[in-house]
Order: structure tokens, then C-alpha cells, then sequence
């Protein structure tokens, strides 16, 4: 087992409660064997840190497991799933579709695993974590009445620890094509695909911002969803009564996916458009359509810090635009998911805009995650969703 020994005072941001240890903070390693093994980590002065994994190809070059000196084994990994999942299970609300494993914030690091019903789905992101892997897909039939078992780890953030871009079922006991089904969550009824669908299959983050924003649509009220994705929010709309939805996506398969949502859900006035968002909202200004209600819920336009200037400049047009286009006294939802951009960073983006398109104002609400993304505050990776309720006058 490799020791690894930090830098004088790089242990503050650990004892704090961060989660990583970057390459540029170690001193020296010694006794190393196997890249991405479980290490021991120390002080400067050789005081006991704790356990995690260690990559020395990674620019998170430690991921850190525990503070005990423990072994780290299927036993470990079922415990600490099980902590995880019994957290879920305090929100009254949970269901049967939600996060169990939200990686680094269930100090299981690197590791995604989201439930539907008995159908789950796993990303791995450390190289660490993908030894476990056996383990994870046994834990998840034995202990959890797994059916049907998928991979999404076609991502990047893969390549950085030196790990094989990969999805597809790992274990099934379904018949054919048994990957694409209906679940209900808070009332709506989705048809999820867990092999050809975003992410882990679907966008579980967003479920408390869809109950908040049900809460300020009325039956007068002309909405415009941007980013619809699978249809979540615009469907959420219908069952408030909005009088017109148009809902815009750039990604045909989504499209397809939030048509068949609405049509499982008798949401029949929902105008959904396959098109890039930016042209499309260019195109509305040839017009005079205004709108009560723009729910704006763009992807991360940055997966590192190289490219946060450009990003900042897409945050800022966009909800320019949408200010632009709305009507006076009307609601502006917007959000960001890059853990880059931090909430500071975001509100001067919403206020840059608010100058630019000469409208004033007001916070009324701000949204983080789902109940079921918990958040290290000592962490700002954690908190990567950022979202806020504007009143614009």
C-alpha cells in the first residue's frame, strides 16, 4: 500500500473537509505499486490522514475515502452505499427513482449510481473506483434487487484518470429492450432510456426546481422552455395550467423522448422544437412574441477553468435574450450546473444582463439540487447547480 506524504499545511483544505488532494500538494509517496490503489495518506510530519485512491497520472492525484485506518472492501463499499441510500429515504417523497450515490459527497469518490425502480444506472469517474466495480454491480443485485444494470461512462472526465470511454448493460434480467421504460416521480409519468439517454439516463437534479417552479405558472401564463431536454419542466407547466408551452431543444433524441413524456401525461398543448437555442431565440426577435414565464436550463458550458471566460459570455447572451423577451412584470427561471461558475460568479452574470437588456430585478427564489445531490459546503465541486427565480420588470 503506498504512503503518501503532503506538503507543510496542505493538509488544511482535507481537515476541512475537501475531498481532494491535487498532485502539486504531495511531498513524496513511498512504497507504491499499482496506479489507482488504495493509499494511505500523512502529514508532512507523518501524522495519520486517512485512506483513498491514488492516480499519479491525475491532476487529483488523491481521492479520499476515509478517515480511519479501515480496509477498504466490498463491505466497506455496501456500508457506505447504504448510508447513502438511507439518507434518500428521510425525504418522505423520495419514491422510487432518485440518486443513491452522488460520488464524492457519499465519500464514495468518483462513483454515480441512480435508481429506477429496479433498473440502475453507474458512472464511474475514478480510476480508483473502477477496481470496485465487480463489487458495486454485486452489491446492487444482492442487496438491492437489481434487474437491470447499465454503464454511462461515456465522459471525458474519464480520460483524465486514464480510463476507457464505455456504456452499455452489465447485467440484465430483463427481456430484450427492457432499458427503455415508464416510471412516475412527484406525479409526472417519464419514459426513460438508460442507454441512449443524457447522463446516467435521465436529469434527476432538477426535481425540487420543478416543484418550485409549478408553484408560480397560471392558466394565463405563455411559457417558453429552453433546454427542455426530456420535457420535465414543460410537462410540469401543462399540470399548472399554462396557456401556451413552446419547448426548444438542439438534441433530436430528447426531443423524441419529452414528445412521448407529454403524450404519457395527456400533455398535448406542448410545442416542442428541435433547434439550436441560440438561433432560435435570434429568430424570435424578427418577431414580437413576448413571454410570461422563460425557464432557461442550458448544459455546462465549461468543464475546466480554461474555458470559464467564453463560458461566462454564453451565460450572459442567453439571459439577455430571455430577459429581453419577456413581458413586463414576468418570471425569468435560469440556471447554471458548472461547479466553475460559482453562485457570486452567476448572480454578476444575471446582473450584467439585466444592464444589457435595460430591465430591473428581483430575486425572489434560489435553487440548488435535489434532495437527493447532497452537497460537501466545504466543497464548491459538490454544489455545481445554481439556479435562481427572477421577477423581471
Amino acid at each position: 500500500m503506498a504512503k503518501i506524504y503532503l506538503k507543510k499545511n496542505e493538509d488544511r483544505r482535507l481537515l476541512a473537509g475537501h475531498q481532494w488532494v491535487f498532485s502539486n500538494e504531495i511531498k513524496k509517496i513511498e512504497d507504491f505499486v499499482t496506479n489507482g490503489e488504495v493509499s494511505e495518506l500523512f502529514t508532512e510530519n507523518g501524522r495519520f490522514l486517512g485512506k483513498g485512491f491514488y492516480n499519479k497520472n491525475s491532476l487529483i492525484a488523491y481521492r479520499h475515502i476515509t478517515d480511519k485506518d479501515e480496509i477498504i472492501d466490498k463491505k466497506f463499499i455496501l456500508k457506505k452505499i447504504n448510508n447513502a441510500n438511507s439518507l434518500r429515504k428521510l425525504y418522505r417523497e423520495s419514491g422510487n427513482v432518485y440518486r443513491i450515490v452522488n460520488s464524492e459527497s457519499d465519500f464514495l469518490p468518483g462513483l454515480i449510481i441512480d435508481k429506477f425502480g429496479d433498473r440502475y444506472s453507474i458512472q464511474i469517474f475514478s480510476l480508483g473506483m473502477e477496481s470496485y466495480l465487480e463489487d458495486i454491480v454485486n452489491i446492487l443485485k444482492e442487496y438491492f434487487k437489481a434487474k437491470l444494470i447499465v454503464e454511462k461512462n461515456d465522459n471525458d472526465l474519464r480520460k483524465l484518470e486514464g480510463l476507457e470511454k464505455r456504456e452499455g448493460i452489465i447485467f440484465s434480467e430483463m427481456p430484450s429492450n427492457e432499458f427503455i421504460f415508464t416510471e412516475e416521480i412527484d406525479g409526472i409519468k417519464f419514459k426513460f432510456d438508460l442507454i441512449n439517454g443524457q447522463k446516467t439516463g435521465f436529469y434527476l437534479d432538477q426535481r425540487r426546481s420543478r416543484k418550485i417552479v409549478g408553484k408560480y405558472i397560471h392558466d394565463r401564463h405563455c411559457v417558453l422552455d429552453l433546454f427542455c431536454n426530456e420535457g420535465g419542466f414543460a410537462i410540469t407547466c401543462v399540470f399548472e395550467g399554462a396557456n401556451e408551452i413552446t419547448a426548444v431543444d438542439s438534441s433530436e433524441h430528447s426531443i423524441k423522448m419529452a414528445k412521448e413524456n407529454a403524450a404519457l401525461n395527456s400533455a398535448e398543448r406542448i410545442n416542442f422544437i428541435c433547434s439550436d437555442v441560440f438561433e432560435y431565440l435570434n429568430g424570435l426577435f424578427q418577431s414580437d412574441k413576448k413571454y410570461d414565464v422563460i425557464i432557461l436550463d442550458p448544459p455546462s458550458f465549461t468543464k475546466s477553468r480554461k474555458n470559464l471566460v467564453s463560458a461566462l459570455k454564453g451565460y450572459e447572451e442567453l439571459n439577455t435574450k430571455c430577459m429581453r423577451l419577456l413581458k413586463t412584470n414576468s418570471l425569468l427561471f435560469t440556471f447554471s450546473c458548472s461547479h466553475h461558475i460559482s453562485e457570486k460568479t452567476f448572480e454578476d452574470v444575471i446582473v450584467k444582463s439585466s444592464l444589457s437588456s435595460k430591465r430591473k430585478i428581483r430575486i425572489l427564489e434560489s435553487i440548488n439540487c435535489s434532495f437527493d445531490h447532497p452537497v460537501i459546503p466545504q466543497m464548491n465541486e459538490t454544489k455545481y447547480l445554481k439556479g435562481y427565480l427572477l421577477n423581471v420588470k
